[in-house]
């Protein structure tokens, strides 16, 4: 009998998620183990499976859209209330008794993670933003803080302890046996507050070399629900082709996107200036981080002058993003095997 796999995503949006647990899931198929998924979604372009597939228990949202921290956010969804809390675990605990997995590769799923906790092993996944740091209290994304920040952060804590009596702080419990963290410390904005982590890049390098052209055409990515898409699109003119980043970046002199951390990492490594036009805090983060390095331009409200301006001025960075790109070709590879091989570890131990 071979054995399982359950692959789980509870947060957040955008295709990083699903992609990034489809290619381990392969992967391990072809190692001889049974993935079965339990995510989020199962609405998304280009991605395809037929492996068992679950809903994930649905977390409760609490209507509050701004978040300031990781707790934060876990405090908007039920985790600062032990009768929502319980009930969520309660629902994870029920899935992993019919699947009975030997192993549990966690995306942005952090009920899942504390469900499991002393009863499977879990490795965690995820870009910087969806792994938090290993400390108790949580830092500030974003400011001003609101006065009732700390309250949040103390009850979804008492509320965590109160449950499964931790003995180690909330964010190294979240990290489950092993993380691997899909970024470069660049772009991650714990960086300060990790020792020894697991970067491994992307999960769709390498990326190929030569991708920019300065005479090419600027291409975009933007969700349909962006309120400021048609301004965006009738003004700067983009191409807009969903095709792999890695076809669709060959021959463009611009990208224009959200700010996900996969899209931003590729043209990134790939040396394409990018217009960053943020809707979630995340793509907030990354694009700051781009800005810092000197390769984006970011507009969270825009109007035609400002696109106008902001697509010029990132053009003139076109120079540096090419510099940039070549000074972090050595994150440029694919560093799947190491997730792997420490996967296939864990599930050895299971086999014994």
């Amino acid at each position: 009998m071979k054995l399982k796999v359950l692959l789980g995503w509870e947060l957040g949006t955008g295709q990083g998620h699903i992609q990034r647990i489809t290619s381990l899931a392969r992967t391990l198929e072809n190692q001889g183990f049974e993935p079965v998924l339990a995510l989020k979604s199962y609405h998304t372009k280009g991605v395809s499976f037929s492996w068992q597939t679950i809903s994930a228990p649905p977390l409760p949202f609490s209507g509050r859209h701004k978040s300031y921290t990781y707790a934060d956010i876990l405090e908007t969804f039920g985790f600062g209330n032990a009768q929502l809390l319980r009930a969520h675990l309660q629902a994870w605990n029920s899935i992993l008794e019919v699947v009975k997995p030997s192993l549990i590769i966690a995306d942005y799923a952090p009920g899942l993670v504390l469900a499991a906790r002393g009863i499977v092993p879990t490795i965690v996944v995820g870009n910087g933003f969806t792994v938090p740091p290993p400390v108790a209290v949580f830092p500030l994304l974003q400011f001003p803080a609101p006065s009732a920040l700390e309250m949040r952060q103390e009850q979804v804590s008492k509320t965590v302890n109160s449950l499964l009596k931790l003995n180690e702080p909330l964010g190294k419990v979240l990290n489950g046996e092993r993380s691997f963290i899909y970024c470069i410390p660049e772009l991650d904005p714990y960086q300060y507050l990790r020792d020894n982590a697991s970067y491994v890049s992307s999960h769709i390098t390498p990326i190929p070399q030569g991708l920019h052209s300065r005479d090419g055409s600027a291409w975009a990515y933007l969700t349909n629900g962006y309120p400021y898409r048609d301004l965006v699109l009738q003004t700067l003119k983009p191409q807009c082709e969903f095709k792999p980043l890695k076809e669709v970046l060959a021959g463009k002199s611009l990208a224009i996107h959200h700010g996900g951390l996969t899209t931003a990492l590729a043209c990134l490594l790939a040396g394409i200036p990018q217009l960053i036009l943020p809707i979630h805090i995340e793509q907030q983060l990354n694009g700051i981080a781009l800005s810092q390095l000197g390769v984006a331009k970011i507009i969270t409200k825009p109007t035609w002058e400002e696109l106008l301006i902001a697509q010029a001025q990132t053009y003139e960075l076109t120079d540096n993003a090419l510099k940039v790109a070549e000074s972090l070709a050595h994150w440029n590879r694919n560093f799947g095997e190491i997730v792997v091989k420490t996967c296939l570890e864990f599930l050895g131990r299971q086999s014994q």
